[in-house]
């Protein structure tokens, strides 16, 4: 008895660590990766709606909440009927908890004010825990499917960070393909399949509110035979041989920088890239000394930031981007 005891211990162990990894593959599939002082957020979400629908599930049949207690160790002191008690009230106060949790994870300008308009916003925790929880479900079946999709044509996965508001979305997927283009490959545009649009689908129908700026209306799949790419609100997904992804992903890093979207996380960074795109744009329209004190003015700002490293490292290459297109704008004043 004891040993069947320890194979069952170390059979859920193992079916724990792969429903986590096909978790972390099911997050990443529906959101792309998201800036770091979202993760936190976008993580307690997700696992509070997970958490949300295991409970329901044992609250709605009894015997699927027998067996879910026989995973957790209780003292003998603890009454169960206390413990199902406990997991009706979850079901009731988790989508709250999700619902403040989204109004955190807002910027400060657009987070609600006032008691009522603050309520309002934790009480559609409620619908954003249902769609959401629906929603990871079916990614967390789907995901593996992707997944090994992926692998049987011998493909990565690269990660180039932005950010793209909803109303630039389609101006940035031209820029992309324009991009490619330019760097010698064509493709052709597309909607991903099935298997990620539809939990999409349901995830904006029922928490638009809290994820209209991680997850497109329209998701836009640009394709190849060699490659595609996925623009996330937060994440552009390349999938491709390892050499094929690399050299992609150095095209797009170079040109996709003066267009609507950032390829930094960080707030104070956009705003960087915000005043290099302006400058860029009137190199040609004012006067040569303007734009190179302005750049002087963003090399010294920029030497201030504290931000990661692949951040600054995308500014540095923007100013240098800059500073050639002054220069060649005073060899045609020549």
């Amino acid at each position: 008895m004891a040993i069947i005891q320890a194979l069952f211990a170390a059979v859920t162990r193992s079916a724990g660590k792969l429903l986590n990894t096909v978790f972390a593959w099911a997050t990443v599939l529906l959101f792309g990766r998201v800036p770091e002082d979202r993760q936190i957020y976008v993580s307690a979400i997700a696992f509070g709606s997970v958490i949300w629908l295991v409970v329901l599930v044992g609250v709605a049949f009894p015997a699927v909440g027998t067996f879910l207690l026989s995973f957790v160790p209780l003292p003998d002191w603890v009454d169960k009927t206390w413990v199902r008690l406990a997991m009706l009230a979850a079901v009731i106060v988790i989508p709250a908890v999700v619902g403040a949790i989204s109004v955190a994870m807002l910027d400060k300008p657009q987070r609600p004010r006032g008691a009522a308009a603050v309520t309002k916003a934790v009480l559609r925790g409620y619908p954003y825990t249902i769609g959401l929880a629906i929603t990871l479900a079916m990614m967390t079946l789907f995901a593996p499917i992707i997944k090994v999709r992926t692998l049987a044509k011998r493909w990565t996965s690269e990660h180039v960070p932005v950010l793209v508001e909803a109303e630039d979305y389609p101006e940035v997927v031209d820029a992309t393909q324009r991009a490619l283009e330019a760097g010698g490959f064509q493709t052709h545009r597309r909607r991903p399949s099935w298997l990620l649009r539809a939990p999409t689908n349901i995830l904006t129908k029922f928490a638009r509110g809290a994820v209209a700026d991680l997850v497109a209306d329209r998701m836009t799949l640009l394709a190849s035979r060699e490659f595609e790419v996925l623009l996330h609100p937060s994440d552009l997904i390349i999938s491709a041989r390892e050499g094929t992804a690399a050299r992609v992903r150095a095209i797009l890093a170079e040109r996709l920088v003066f267009t609507p979207a950032h390829l930094t996380w960080n707030k104070e960074a956009n705003e960087i890239e915000d005043l290099l795109l302006a400058i860029w744009k009137a190199r040609d329209a004012r006067p040569l000394h303007v734009p190179r004190r302005a750049l002087a003015d963003v090399q010294r700002d920029v030497r201030e930031l504290e931000i990661p490293y692949e951040q600054w490292e995308v500014l540095f290459r923007e100013m240098l981007l800059v500073e050639r297109g002054a220069q060649n704008a005073l060899g045609h004043c020549r």
